[in-house]
């Protein structure tokens, strides 16, 4: 059985969290996969980092300071380039599948399959903090590559005019779609946890509410 994920703001509370597990495993005869188990710190720019020296059922736990979380990529100095260069080379496999299984097929059926297999771009909605800004400007030259060589055009051809052409959003456009989906979605949401956080000092002070309104506004 593995473990769910713990949020502590101390190593020692960290471990007292991992020892209530422990106790409940004992008591309750349940065994946990401690070999797929990790501890991350999140770093600080005012003190220098120390890894943790946690452990479960007398095993250590590994330190890491990148973890992937339902598909994202968590790091521990917060930035968003690791999963960014992950879903470069996500949409390169993409769309070179595509372009070598369809090669032969008609124009439209060629930009239905790229709207459907290539503008889903998981979790950009969530990038906030982006440190090295090439990583994303990588990912925009993946996705316009990849639709040029899907309807066979050089690569010194204007991407955005056949984007426009083709009634197919331009990566930016893509990704202001995206973020703007997820914002309707949180803000019509029956949940009150979610309206709360919305109207919070924690949300309006967010890197994520700066972004979103820069691309959006």
């Amino acid at each position: 059985m593995m473990l769910s994920s713990f949020f502590s703001l101390s190593a020692k509370g960290l471990q007292e969290l991992l020892n209530v597990r422990t106790s409940f495993a004992q008591s309750h005869n349940v065994v946990f996969n401690t070999a797929k188990s990790q501890s991350m710190i999140i770093n600080s720019k005012f003190s220098a980092i120390r890894h943790l020296s946690c452990a479960l059922l007398a095993y250590p736990i590994v330190y890491t300071d990148k973890y992937k979380y339902l598909g994202h990529v968590i790091c521990a100095d917060l930035t968003d380039d690791a999963d960014v260069m992950k879903q470069n080379r996500s949409l390169y496999a993409r769309a070179n599948s595509i372009i070598r299984k369809f090669s032969q097929a008609f124009l439209t059926s060629k930009i239905v399959l790229f709207k459907d297999y290539c503008t889903p771009i998981y979790g950009c909605q969530l990038w906030s903090s982006i440190f090295q800004y090439y990583s994303l400007n990588k990912l925009k030259v993946a996705y316009n590559d990849g639709f040029r060589l899907l309807l066979n055009e050089p690569r010194w051809c204007s991407a955005s005019t056949l984007f426009v052409y083709h009634n197919v959003p331009t990566f930016y456009d893509l990704f202001r779609k995206l973020i703007y989906a997820l914002w309707k979605s949180c803000h019509n949401s029956s949940k009150s946890l979610v309206h709360k956080l919305f109207a919070s000092d924690v949300y309006i002070q967010s890197k994520l509410f700066h972004r979103w309104r820069k691309l959006l506004y």
